[in-house]
């Protein structure tokens, strides 16, 4: 692991690098994540070309940052981090929920500094507000990673205390609405086909994650008509944590994608 100085204070984000060749892959996480959520595709990606991860700021071995942050501040630390560490661009980046609109945003930003992007069940730049209102109200017995999970999405993502980075996702989504075009570069978005686990019994909270789970695919079926070249495929076996649950998908997704770049 290294220590990088992305700014003139001296703050650090901590880095690992593996594997030879270009393009170099970025791998960036979700939410309240750090570097090792990635081992396993980063350990087989290596075996292919040059793979980086990295916690982000008041994450893991990183140093801390002030908060609220936005959406833009976390494309500028990918910035400085990809600048002070000498990483090759363009570089394939790869990103996880919110690490996917990270790095939709810095792709958005830096064209020329991105050959590919793959996204792995990625945000929604209006996810909060589109699929908060539709959860099923509380049932008796229901599990408790339930009750909290509609907690934040109906009201809790709407401060940044309530998430261990500190991220204003009011700011980060107007932030987030400047994307409008990728142009033609390469896009592959994973969509976990059961997002939803562990759903109370009944027909009504049956029917209402089926409808969460459908706008969940609309959603990414927007982002993938923002590219011109962009593939589109659903990982039906696993839940939003594709990297733990099937990590082979998102390493064939890679591959592709790096086939994809070295022939262009």
């Amino acid at each position: 692991m290294e220590r990088i100085p992305i700014d003139t204070t001296g703050r650090r984000l901590a880095l690992t690098r593996a594997g030879s060749c270009a393009p170099t892959v970025v791998l960036e996480t979700g939410l309240n994540a750090e570097a090792d959520e990635w081992e396993p595709v980063f350990q087989a990606v290596s075996q292919m070309t040059t793979v980086c991860c990295y916690d982000r700021a008041n994450r893991g071995a990183s140093d801390p940052a002030r908060t609220p942050r936005s959406l833009r501040d976390l494309a500028a630390d990918l910035d400085a981090l990809l600048a002070a560490a000498d990483i090759p661009r363009p570089a394939v980046l790869v990103g996880h929920s919110l690490g996917g609109l990270i790095v939709r945003l810095y792709a958005h930003q830096h064209p020329a500094d991105v050959a590919g992007l793959v996204l792995v069940d990625p945000m929604h730049g209006d996810q909060f507000e589109r699929i908060g209102p539709q959860f099923h109200p509380p049932t008796p017995g229901e599990p408790a990673w339930l009750t909290q999970f509609r907690a934040f999405w109906t009201s809790g993502w709407r401060d940044p205390a309530r998430n261990a980075e500190g991220i204003d996702f009011v700011t980060s989504q107007a932030q987030a609405g400047a994307i409008h075009s990728l142009g033609d570069l390469p896009l592959l978005v994973l969509t976990a086909g059961a997002y939803l686990h562990d759903v109370p019994p009944g027909p009504e909270a049956q029917r209402r994650a089926a409808h969460l789970q459908a706008i969940w695919h609309e959603m990414h079926r927007e982002i993938v008509g923002q590219s011109s070249r962009a593939t589109h495929l659903v990982v039906e076996s696993s839940g939003h944590y594709v990297q733990r649950e099937q990590p082979q998908a998102i390493v064939d997704a890679i591959r592709g994608m790096l086939e994809t770049v070295r022939k262009a």
